[in-house]
């Protein structure tokens, strides 16, 4: 007759590695807005992504192997130094609809990577100036709240002004935006705001009102402004040439279950990954599922020969 406390050894073993597995393999999952390789692999030509129909399309813009993060590519922009460039990617949620509500985005971030450069002899004022130094590249939400269409803009330098912080450039920077200031651009024109939530023509960058998205939201917009859309690049009105990368892009809001946007942008693929830690730690847990089954029934077998 099978021994049963053999039996109940072997359960216990399987379960002990399940129950150590499963807090692992949560943690891996989280919904919480860290830096991370997203899941959802965007290769050139995905529909999703669009650098097509943007204001002043002069720069370049696009899935290359050159410089890549969290696999095998990344997106690869720049522009030459003509104040005209512009070089954006764009993703639009699917018909008319949004990705989430503005006042509950709780996660907007992305891995960026800003090229080293030198300056010319001599250079102009407006490349040694503290706003090129801390020059990074950009994250646009795109908002539709009633029948007016903006953008929340967000660039390095409306964080850090007023104390020189040049970029750190030659190695990927992980950017978490969600508390982060952003200025307003309204689509469709060369408006903006300069002050409190009053639309007016562009003056300079010193002058244009900042929020974090939840003093936009308190301030500026109605309870019911979504997020449509979502467009990451450089320009315009650049002095010098850029040359930069991006990948991991997320966007995430509170109700959701996972984020909404989670793009990791890849060259080619897919690619063989080495096994996370609870992955492998899960493939024990069924390895170890599997050897117990087998001597189980190689006792069972032996119990009926006897």
């Amino acid at each position: 007759m099978l021994n049963q406390k053999s039996v109940r050894e072997a359960i216990l073993t399987v379960a002990l590695l399940a129950g150590a597995a499963g807090p692992l393999a949560a943690l891996t999952t989280t919904g919480s807005c860290t830096e991370r390789d997203t899941p959802n692999l965007i290769f050139p030509g995905d529909p999703r992504w669009s650098s097509a129909n943007n204001v002043y399309n002069l720069g370049a813009v696009g899935i290359t192997a050159n410089n890549p993060q969290s696999g095998n590519g990344s997106l690869e922009l720049s522009t030459s130094g003509s104040l005209f460039d512009w070089a954006f990617f764009k993703r639009i949620a699917d018909g008319n609809g949004a990705f989430g509500l503005l006042g509950g985005i709780n996660c907007v971030s992305m891995d960026w990577y800003r090229n080293p450069y030198t300056l010319p002899e001599g250079p102009p004022a407006n490349l040694t100036a503290e706003t090129w130094q801390e020059q990074t590249p950009v994250l646009r939400l795109l908002v539709r709240d009633q029948q007016v269409l903006s953008h929340l803009v967000w660039e390095g330098w409306y964080n850090s002004r007023n104390s020189v912080s040049p970029t750190v450039n030659g190695q990927w920077n992980f950017e978490n935006m969600t508390g982060q200031q952003f200025w307003r651009h309204y689509e469709g024109g060369l408006q903006y705001d300069n002050g409190g939530c009053s639309s007016a023509s562009f003056v300079n960058s010193s002058m244009l009102q900042t929020y974090d998205l939840d003093g936009w939201v308190t301030n500026c917009y109605s309870a019911s402004a979504e997020v449509y859309g979502v467009m990451i690049g450089l320009g315009s009105y650049w002095p010098g040439e850029y040359n930069a990368f991006l990948d991991n892009v997320q966007l995430g809001f509170n109700g959701q279950e996972g984020f909404a946007i989670e793009d990791n942008f890849e060259f080619d693929g897919p690619t063989t990954a080495t096994p996370e830690p609870a992955s492998m730690i899960l493939m024990a847990t069924g390895l170890a599922g599997l050897g117990a089954m087998t001597m189980l029934r190689k006792r069972r077998a032996a119990a009926r020969t006897l």
